[in-house]
């Protein structure tokens, strides 16, 4: 009977002690908070990245060795119907890659950073990604797991510029005019986009320089050469540009006259209006 009492009293200790190596660590994933978020906002001109940057707490941790890792339904990609923008998740600020996917814990929080690096180039839409994130103790069993959402909304980012010829004033000087002829010393148009736009163009004087002093009884026809593209604006005219990863277009300008006679002399002008704005968006 002694013997037989002893080996009860082992067994159930024994039994009390397991059961408290194995209850030593029950954590599990806790609050997701946004902390900061300019994705939104990027733009391909930009030298500074875009980021989102969210913080998942832990709870429950005491005693236990942990590490957080996270898997992206779209393979680090955001994706909307048409396009997809490549980008980083950092994990405490160590970059995740195949070889990477998780890291130990140092405290009962986690900052998640999805970076868009500068220079990538985006096109302006609706786009999302579903990550999962998981919780592994130090034997990397799964302890918990959590998805979260990410969408982002790109906005169109559209810019018009005069380059070259006389661009502080925007007035060019085609000096003497004479008949039929092409005048090619005008300022190139420079359009920076993040989505497909529509160009506008107008003339006030409808496709014709007008004489300063006489503009009823004098005028001079004229073309507008817009790239490839020859436009008589006696009606406002437009061009759309698509965007293929191509986030600059550089457009140049010449002016061809009408073969004219028994003009006026002086001076003759016309205003030429040229206006950009997104398009499909």
């Amino acid at each position: 009977m002694f013997i037989k009492i002893v080996y009860l009293a082992i067994s159930i200790f024994t039994l009390s002690l397991a059961c408290r190596v194995n209850a030593q660590c029950d954590a599990s994933i806790g609050e997701v908070e946004y902390l900061f978020d300019d994705l939104s906002f990027y733009n391909i001109r930009s030298r500074v990245d875009a980021e989102k940057v969210i913080r998942i707490s832990t709870v429950n941790t005491a005693g236990c060795t942990l590490y957080f890792g996270i898997s992206s339904q779209n393979q680090g990609y955001f994706k909307s119907n048409s396009q997809v923008i490549d980008y980083q998740i950092l994990l405490e600020n160590q970059l995740l890659s195949r070889t990477i996917s998780h890291v130990k814990l140092s405290n009962n929080v986690v900052d998640i950073s999805l970076v868009i690096p500068a220079g990538t180039p985006v096109k302006a839409g609706n786009y999302n990604d579903r990550l999962q994130l998981i919780l592994y103790d130090e034997s990397k069993q799964i302890m918990d797991e959590k998805e979260i959402e990410i969408e982002t909304n790109i906005q169109p980012r559209t810019s018009l510029s005069l380059l070259g010829y006389n661009t502080f004033s925007n007035t060019v000087y085609l000096g003497e005019l004479k008949p039929a002829q092409t005048y090619s010393m005008l300022p190139s148009l420079q359009i920076v986009t993040n989505t497909d736009v529509q160009l506008n163009v107008a003339s006030e004087n409808k496709s014709r320089l007008i004489h300063a002093i006489y503009s009823t009884k004098y005028g001079i026809n004229y073309t507008l050469q817009l790239g490839a593209e020859e436009i008589n604006l006696a009606k406002p005219a437009s061009l759309n540009f698509s965007y293929s990863g191509q986030t600059e277009f550089f457009i140049p300008l010449s002016i061809q006259l009408e073969d004219f006679t028994r003009q006026a002399a002086g001076e003759y002008s016309d205003v030429i209006r040229f206006q950009i704005s997104p398009l499909n968006y």
